[in-house]
């Protein structure tokens, strides 16, 4: 094993001295940040599209300091046909009603996999995944659909926003050292050959306690709310309804029909793929996708955006993506030309080598068709606020979605050609793999 040669070193030195573009990089860049300053015009990426979505939804929302993306796209999904059902200017989801009960299903699932691991060493890779982070914001699509079915909506002002909802970081802290404390005692009560029915529920209830005192209580799904609010036309309304009701009256989403889609180079498409061990809600829809290639994504996507319909997607954030300008696109940093450096590894390789894995979920609002009759660049509905991007919008090129984005979600009906795929015996990947990554960035 060869250590670095400090006369290797002196000879380059000598060598990036006399390069002017060295000279000038280094002058630049130490003193403001990289991705600031090399950059492209902003000319390049007209916010204009051939197709959009009507109505969006409104107002544009933002997650603060939490990793709650899947929800506020989820909601941000969700919300339209509400606020047109109820001709309202603006509306909003509670997504700290989802909030709270996927983080106590989490919790509650981490307890019945430590149960179900007991025998494993605690040194494994299966039970140090699941220490790692029991509590996390993140979450993938198919945990919504658990949520949708178990806990239903609310609207925001039923359950809004506090402190720990949009600054989640202390009561993760609180609950994944609980967490972990509890780990070890069920372990050592199941080795023992006790009864653990009863313990994890209490450890469940102590949870509920914590989040409770953090985040307030939550209405149940089937308890009444009573919601009161104003229509476009200031026109004075009030609701009375249990959030299933609520979902099954006013939103029009069958969460029961969707369908993730990923693209994954690294196994073959047309195939099912399954990521084991990954879940929030105990006996909940298992995670499932299928894998098809990034023609047919692209096509779905333009076909649901014609058809008057967001999708909701998830992509590497915020790999190539300039949060204060709203451009996603690879060509639009210049690190090649300044500093000589270019991503050289495919897609396939930079998950497989760790480089990349989802990491934010968003909405697709709209699509640009060029004159060749393909889609050129996209809209897209973060959730980062008003003063990011476009006024909350961001536009993300062709490449930049076959380069960096994994998963949108369709209805199953809207894959005719593929549904007979989704009954097959899946590839089975770990709950460690990039495909069982949560998207949670903030």
């Amino acid at each position: 094993m060869a250590a670095v040669n400090i006369k290797d070193l002196k000879a380059w030195d000598a060598e990036f001295g006399d390069d002017p573009t060295h000279k000038l990089a280094s002058t630049v860049l130490q003193q403001q940040a990289a991705q600031d300053l090399l950059i492209g015009s902003s000319s390049k990426y007209p916010n204009v599209f051939s197709h959009v979505i009507d109505p969006e939804g409104a107002p544009i929302t933002n997650q603060k300091s939490s990793g709650r993306c899947w929800l506020f796209a989820t909601t941000n999904m969700l919300r339209r046909t509400v606020a047109q059902k109820l001709e309202l200017k603006e509306f909003q989801l509670s997504q700290s009603y989802l909030f709270f009960y996927d983080k106590l299903e989490k919790c509650n699932y981490f307890l019945e996999k430590i149960i179900d691991t007991w025998e494993e060493d605690v040194g494994s890779r299966l039970v140090q995944a699941l220490l790692l982070d029991p509590t996390c914001d993140g979450g993938q699509f198919t945990m919504v659909q658990n949520l949708l079915e178990k806990v239903a909506v609310v609207p925001l002002d039923v359950y809004p926003d506090v402190f720990t909802s949009t600054s989640s970081a202390k009561l993760n802290e609180l609950l994944k050292s609980k967490l972990r404390e509890f780990a070890e005692v069920l372990r050592d009560a199941k080795a023992k050959g006790e009864d653990v029915v009863p313990l994890k529920d209490q450890m469940v209830k102590e949870v509920y306690k914590i989040m409770t005192v953090f985040l307030g209580t939550p209405p149940k799904p089937d308890e009444e709310f009573t919601w009161e609010y104003y229509d476009k036309d200031k026109k004075y309304h009030k609701i009375t309804s249990t959030p299933v009701q609520f979902y099954k009256e006013y939103v029009d989403f069958d969460y029961a029909n969707a369908v993730s889609i990923i693209n994954d180079p690294r196994n073959p498409y047309e195939t099912m793929v399954k990521v084991k061990d990954l879940n929030n809600v105990a006996g909940g829809r298992e995670v499932l996708y299928l894998n098809l290639s990034n023609e047919v994504l692209t096509s779905l996507v333009v076909k649901r955006i014609k058809s008057n319909k967001p999708v909701f997607f998830g992509s590497h954030t915020p790999k190539y993506m300039h949060r204060k300008k709203g451009i996603m696109d690879i060509e639009f940093f210049k690190y090649s030309e300044a500093l000589g450096f270019k991503q050289n590894q495919p897609k396939a390789s930079r998950v497989k080598y760790g480089e990349s894995l989802m990491t934010h979920a968003m909405l697709i609002t709209g699509v640009n068709i060029g004159e060749d009759g393909k889609p050129n660049r996209y809209r897209v509905e973060n959730s980062w606020g008003k003063d990011n991007g476009f006024d909350g919008y961001f536009i993300m090129t062709q490449e930049y979605f076959e380069q960096w984005c994994y998963q949108i979600v369709v209805d199953k009906d809207e894959i005719e050609e593929y549904a007979h795929l989704l009954d097959t015996t899946p590839i089975e990947l770990p709950l460690w793999d990039p495909m069982g990554a949560l998207a949670c960035d903030c």
